[in-house]
């Protein structure tokens, strides 16, 4: 009965592992040590999607350093300043924090991508 036990036991935790490995989410992502940090840059060009319980929600394209194009998805407290744009920290799926950054502060790849 304990061999039994032990099996299933370790079946699951195996289960587990790999579920946090190779199942890209936010909660996975944030927990994972295999994902990688990285900085996106945004511009608010179109509105977000306001949430019941308050907040807004905005689904925009970011770039990295490099230029590349990746969705991106994160929450503020309210409406964004139109074509303000933003350093977004991420893990992967997970959106830590944003902060605001001026134009001239944008990597050379991203200002070539977004319009002043």
């Amino acid at each position: 009965m304990k061999k039994i036990l032990s099996i299933i036991v370790g079946a699951g935790a195996i289960a587990a592992i790999c579920g946090i490995l190779f199942i890209h989410n936010e909660i996975t992502d944030r927990i994972n040590p295999l994902v990688p940090r990285q900085d996106l840059y945004v511009q608010i060009n179109r509105d977000g999607q306001h949430l019941k319980p308050g907040g807004t929600e905005y689904t925009l394209d970011g770039y990295n350093q490099s230029g590349e194009k990746s969705d991106v998805t994160f929450l503020a407290s309210g409406d964004l300043r139109k074509n303000a744009y933003l350093k977004i920290y991420t893990k992967g799926k997970y959106v830590e924090t944003w902060e605001e950054v001026q134009y001239k502060d944008l990597p050379k790849d991203v200002q070539s991508t977004l319009k002043q």
